[in-house]
């Protein structure tokens, strides 16, 4: 696009016209050929659960309210099992038709604050609804109704009828997208 002005001063008008939860922190100028999808070398997402009986209407739309105690060893033994190179079938379709389903995923960890229990990952690329897929998977683990060794059980099926619920999207968030 033609840009008579500076930088900043594009970063300001794109922001002007975004909403609130939603912001450009830098930019800079790609070749014709980029392609935001396949020059990304590595995206990380995080999901939140907030793990407390009582709901909180300040984590409302940033986090999956479970009021179940969730055992987060239990969903940190699980995820183990995710970290690496497979076939991720079972989590998700991929966004293109005729796409495949193998990724690469480099980090999965679980951490708590206070009430929040935090999923970060990271792979080279995800499928379509593949991040709120294992964590309803490791939810069904947190919850005690499934043995963290059902995850590898899950991955190996390669049957998206194999894994846990579909975790709601307001705890989902995109972080990070490398190039």
């Amino acid at each position: 696009m033609e840009w008579r002005h500076t930088e900043h001063e594009l970063l300001r008008a794109i922001n002007s016209g975004l909403p609130a939860d939603i912001v450009v922190r830098t930019l800079s100028l790609a070749s014709v050929e980029f392609d935001p999808r396949r020059s990304a070398r590595w995206r990380s997402y995080q999901y939140r659960i907030y793990n407390a009986e009582v709901r909180s209407p300040l984590q409302m739309r940033r986090s999956w309210h479970v009021k179940i105690e969730l055992d987060l060893d239990a969903m940190r033994s699980g995820a183990k099992y995710l970290v690496g190179k497979y076939d991720f079938a079972s989590f998700g379709k991929s966004p293109d038709k005729v796409g495949h389903t193998v990724r690469n995923v480099r980090r999965l960890e679980w951490r708590s604050d206070n009430n929040i229990l935090i999923m970060d990952i990271e792979a080279n690329a995800f499928l379509y609804r593949m991040v709120r897929s294992i964590v309803g998977t490791l939810y069904m683990v947190g919850v005690g109704s499934w043995k963290s060794s059902v995850v590898e059980e899950v991955l190996y099926a390669r049957d998206r009828n194999r894994s846990g619920p579909l975790a709601p999207a307001q705890g989902l968030t995109l972080i990070k997208i490398e190039f």
